[in-house]
């Protein structure tokens, strides 16, 4: 009984530890993968790092709209180093995001994964892009708001 006792309470304390997202490292050749893996299906591909506010603010938001939408597709991909990752798991499960797809910047040069992403992004942050289920897409530089996701949701 004793044990079975213990167990019950091993089972409780594992199930209130907060989920943690599984990364994937980001490489020049990831955003192929990952077109890849959503083709034929909308998506929305956000860029975002620990240090922008802006970012926070969205993801609060695709949070939110996640919760309400969880069919949504979303695709994280943080443009901080991929050794954050254990900051970067506090801030997706403080958001409710640990359950969509995360991935990390993993090359050193930057500048060459940006490229691989939009030749025209400069960096700035937040930064996104409307994946259609025709693989066509869209870029949207700035904060999201919940009106701008919904009208996507509703294409």
């Amino acid at each position: 009984m004793k044990i079975l006792h213990r167990l019950l309470i091993s089972l409780m304390l594992v199930s209130s530890q907060p989920a943690h997202a599984d990364h994937v490292g980001f490489l020049a050749d990831s955003l192929d993968q990952i077109e890849s893996q959503y083709s034929n299906e909308p998506f929305l591909l956000v860029l975002w790092e620990i240090n922008c506010f802006p970012c926070h603010e969205e993801l609060e938001t695709l949070g939110v709209l996640k919760q309400s939408h969880p069919d949504m597709n979303i695709v994280l991909v943080g443009t901080d180093s991929i050794n954050k990752q254990e900051e970067i798991d506090a801030i997706l499960s403080k958001h409710g995001l640990t359950e969509v797809d995360s991935w990390l910047f993993a090359d050193p040069n930057i500048e060459r994964l940006r490229y691989s992403i939009d030749p025209d992004w400069f960096g700035e942050l937040p930064r996104n892009y409307f994946y259609d289920a025709n693989s066509s897409r869209i870029g949207f530089s700035g904060k999201l708001t919940e009106d701008i996701l919904l009208e996507w949701l509703s294409m």
